[in-house]
């Protein structure tokens, strides 16, 4: 994590990118993604205050299934060497079935994304696809070093709308006063997901031999290499069960 830190305070410049030979690299990174980094006093939190997911009174499994496959920020392959659980990622991604992306615009924007593209996801396990993360009893193996998307999860930063929201896939939340600090955390993470995709678009753009000198690299599948499984999905909808 340490070398990764250090490798963003050398790229985090603006002004330093463009006056450097990766000016070109620079000026189309620029032409694609919005660069500008945020902070939670620029952002309006529309979820009241201590409200959290409800994970016991709930009967769904976001764990679960192709569409809840995590998309990996380099941070979280950070902190997945540093822990030694390298195993749960995987470079290949999901071939989601065709009625899945006319149904899910965000899924479909998301398959054509290249830093989804490019960085690893969590793998799953077996064919309702459970997370490998999770134990026999359905509990998390990572936390609290799980990834940034899971911490924020179900909190949704909307980067035009400058607003954090409950995001639609969550339907099991309850209110408790003294949950404001968790509350809390998540609206933050909430931010960090948004402003580690920035950070991620930055240092695969100029920064991919030093990704690989520290050993990043080697998790991350290269320029124009399919980055989908080798085999459809089945295209007919499969109800996963339900875990109690």
């Amino acid at each position: 994590m340490a070398k990764l830190d250090l490798l963003w305070e050398q790229h985090r410049s603006n002004w330093r990118r463009l006056l450097s030979r990766g000016a070109v690299t620079e000026l189309m990174l620029r032409a694609n993604f919005d660069l500008d980094l945020l902070v939670p006093e620029e952002i309006a939190n529309r979820v009241p205050l201590g409200t959290v997911p409800n994970c016991p009174e709930c009967n769904d499994v976001c764990c679960a299934g192709v569409e809840n496959v995590v998309s990996l920020r380099l941070r979280d392959i950070a902190v997945l060497i540093d822990i030694g659980r390298t195993d749960l990622m995987k470079k290949e991604k999901p071939r989601f079935p065709e009625w899945m992306l006319e149904e899910r615009p965000a899924i479909r924007e998301l398959v054509a994304s290249e830093l989804f593209a490019r960085l690893p996801v969590l793998a799953q396990l077996g064919e309702d696809r459970i997370c490998a993360a999770l134990t026999p009893e359905l509990r998390c193996s990572l936390h609290p070093n799980w990834p940034l998307s899971c911490e924020r999860f179900p909190y949704s930063l909307g980067a035009t709308r400058r607003e954090v929201v409950w995001g639609r896939r969550c339907q099991s939340k309850k209110l408790d006063p003294e949950l404001a600090l968790r509350g809390r955390e998540m609206f933050r993470s909430a931010i960090s997901v948004y402003n580690e995709r920035v950070k991620d678009a930055v240092l695969l753009a100029h920064a991919s031999q030093a990704l690989d000198a520290i050993g990043i690299g080697a998790f991350l599948t290269p320029p124009g290499a399919d980055p989908f499984e080798p085999a459809p999905l089945s295209k007919k909808r499969r109800r996963l069960p339900i875990f109690g």
